[in-house]
């Protein structure tokens, strides 16, 4: 979830200091980002999925805040 709160719409982006191959692996499993490079020059972006997801749990936050 933290993974892609973190992402800053859908161009390529590196993962969040310390997110893990694992984390980023059952993301993409998923469906919900896309994930390219190797290593230390991996990148993602979050799938049309992921974006839903993510505009869904904020409105989903801001309403409990209310």
């Amino acid at each position: 979830m933290v993974l892609l709160h973190s992402a800053a719409g859908a161009d390529w982006q590196s993962p969040p200091k310390g997110t893990s191959l694992k984390t980023l692996s059952e993301a993409e499993e998923q469906g919900f980002i896309l994930i390219r490079g190797e290593f230390q020059k991996r990148q993602f972006r979050l799938t049309e999925l992921g974006s839903e997801y993510v505009e869904r749990d904020k409105r989903r936050l801001e309403a409990r805040r209310l």
